[in-house]
């Protein structure tokens, strides 16, 4: 009995023993919370604590992953409806770099191109917008419109089905209708939706222009590096394409290029690879804006001449100085000399101005001169060579005339945000004692076919040397919109021989124009700082504002003008200024 209770004692103890080697070893394995514990085959020295920072798996994951992502190109897809000329140039800009792959298909990309309205901010995640392209489009209509301009909100409401939003830029007032190229189309449905109104039709450009000009297109929207010469340009909410001073943000018909992506790493890493991307079709630095007047003649014994004495010498200017200061190229055509001692008695047909007048020309920002007028030998040789020294001492070119006949042959020379002109005139008309001879002074002489001859080779060697020709005509003065027979003649010849703009000087009425072969004539531009009788014509003028582009004449816009109590020049108001584009389309060669 003693031996079985001693033998149940050592038994007991025996199973306590293997129950606590049990429990160390589970204290081992399993942390507090129950999780397994890692077992090591060293002991671990825990004198340190060992931060996340510390960690060596995470020094061995972090750098060879970021490795790996700079070595493979990110793949671009660049939007379908991007123009060509913008595609091709970022195209090359991929094609030539390591770290991006060009990519046909988006669900290939990882980054995207994609065209929006200027301005647009991207806000999202993984986005960035700042690449330094834009392509800039503007709405056109046929020359001979009376319209200048649409609204953008009307723009809108016609694309989307109201068919009268837009009845006012209408010749006949009934519902316009639109022609454009499949890629402006396509373009403009990724930024409007897709078009209700069924009077918008997709056609070529030759198509579109004919349609323009023969009155069965109403308008189209083309690129601002297209913009042909035969259209008028209309404003968008009051806002001009050819503004130097537009953003391009505030102009609805103006997109711009950025990049999307939904890993910003990508995007940003994109981003830097591009960023020398350049591109835009409105590129300002290719652009001059010349301004072509009438007939200026500050005669002091007339009306214009003592508004100047007894107002101000820059009277007849104020409300019309900041346009024509506006233009990179100002031209006037001043017919008279100025001459010391100019008095205010009247000595018709002999005419002059005060030196001081001078300062008129300076305000609005002359910038070229025309000598053409059949009045400046009017005081003699003398004072010819003396108004001549005035214009050298501007530093402002002159042509049309000169300090004698070889020097009237010399073109007035002007370059402009790399457009280079050239200046030639002469007085077709005369009298006599106006023109230049080999020995004296005077206007260019004009009569005859010697003379036709020689301007017609000198204008076409200068368009062999990549000039800009522009010719002027001291021609017949007809009290008219319309040009005579001869007048038509003898203008087209000079733009059949090269000339870009031929222009006529001698009108005191605005005269109607033509766009004939490659060039543009303004028959006449009626009178500017000259005043004559109190009758309409001859208070209503043009100033033509011609637009060039990378060496090009593309549009020209016809500023109306009138002359107030026959001294002051100003804009017309929107009546007058119809009823003289009326008078001047009604008078032209279509």
């Amino acid at each position: 009995m003693e031996q079985k209770s001693i033998l149940r004692f050592l038994l007991i103890v025996l199973l306590a023993l293997c129950l606590a080697s049990f429990i160390m070893v589970s204290c081992i394995l399993f942390d507090d919370s129950g999780e397994k514990q890692e077992t090591q085959d060293e002991p671990v020295d825990i004198s340190e604590e060992t931060t996340e920072e510390d960690a060596p798996e995470e020094e061995k994951t972090d750098e060879p992953v970021e490795e790996i992502r700079e070595n493979i190109p990110v793949k671009i897809w660049m939007e379908d409806i991007i123009p060509r000329e913008i595609k091709d140039v970022t195209k090359a800009c991929i094609d030539g770099d390591n770290d991006l792959e060009y990519v046909l298909r988006k669900e290939d990309a990882e980054v995207f191109l994609e065209i929006v309205p200027a301005g647009v901010v991207t806000d999202g995640t993984g986005t960035s917008g700042d690449l330094d392209i834009s392509y800039v489009m503007a709405p056109c209509t046929s020359f001979f419109n009376m319209a200048d301009g649409l609204e953008w909100e009307d723009f809108k409401a016609w694309w989307s089905g109201d068919d009268e939003a837009l009845t006012y830029i209408s010749q006949n007032g009934i519902a316009p209708v639109m022609a454009l190229e499949r890629k402006d189309y396509t373009l403009l449905t990724k930024i409007l939706g897709e078009p209700v109104n069924q009077n918008i039709h997709i056609m070529g450009k030759q198509d579109i222009t004919a349609g323009l000009l023969d009155g069965s297109i109403t308008f189209s929207v083309t690129p601002f590096d297209d913009i042909g010469r035969e259209v008028k340009v209309l404003e968008v909410s009051g806002l001009s394409v050819f503004d130097r001073e537009l953003r391009i943000e505030d102009y609805p018909f103006a997109f711009s290029v950025i990049l999307r992506g939904d890993d910003k790493i990508d995007v940003d890493r994109t981003h830097s690879l591009v960023t020398d991307v350049s591109f835009s079709n409105r590129d300002m630095s290719k652009l001059t804006s010349l301004m072509m007047t009438g007939v200026t003649a500050m005669a002091r014994y007339k009306n214009i001449g003592k508004k100047m004495d007894e107002m101000g010498i820059l009277y007849p200017a104020e409300k019309i100085a900041s346009v024509l200061s506006s233009a990179d190229i100002t031209h006037i055509s001043n017919e008279i000399p100025f001459v010391e001692g100019c008095t205010d008695e009247n000595r018709f047909p002999f005419m002059c101005s005060d030196p001081a007048y001078m300062e008129l020309l300076r305000y609005v920002g002359t910038d070229v001169v025309e000598l053409t007028g059949n009045h400046m030998n009017d005081y003699g040789g003398e004072w010819f060579l003396y108004t001549l020294d005035m214009y050298e001492d501007e530093g402002w070119p002159y042509f049309g005339g000169g300090r004698d006949l070889e020097d009237c042959y010399s073109p007035a020379i002007l370059e402009s945000n790399g457009n280079r002109f050239a200046f030639l005139g002469f007085n077709w008309w005369g009298p006599e004692y106006a023109w230049a001879t080999e020995e004296s002074p005077g206007s260019s002489p004009g009569p005859g076919e010697e003379y036709f001859t020689k301007y017609e080779e000198i204008v076409k060697n200068l368009k062999d040397q990549g000039y800009i020709v522009i010719f002027t005509f001291q021609y017949l003065e007809s009290e008219r919109y319309s040009p005579v027979s001869q007048q038509i003649n003898d203008f087209r010849r000079m733009i059949d021989a090269g000339a870009d703009i031929v222009s006529g000087s001698q009108s005191h009425y605005p005269m109607g124009v033509e766009f004939y072969n490659d060039g543009f004539i303004n028959y006449g531009l009626g009178n500017l700082f000259f005043n004559m009788r109190n009758i309409l014509g001859l208070k209503q003028g043009i100033i033509a504002e011609h637009i060039f582009y990378n060496g090009k004449h593309i549009n020209t816009l016809l500023i109306t003008t009138m002359l107030e109590n026959l001294s002051q020049v100003r804009l017309t108001t929107p009546e007058e200024r119809i009823e003289l584009l009326g008078l001047i389309f009604n008078g032209s060669i279509k």
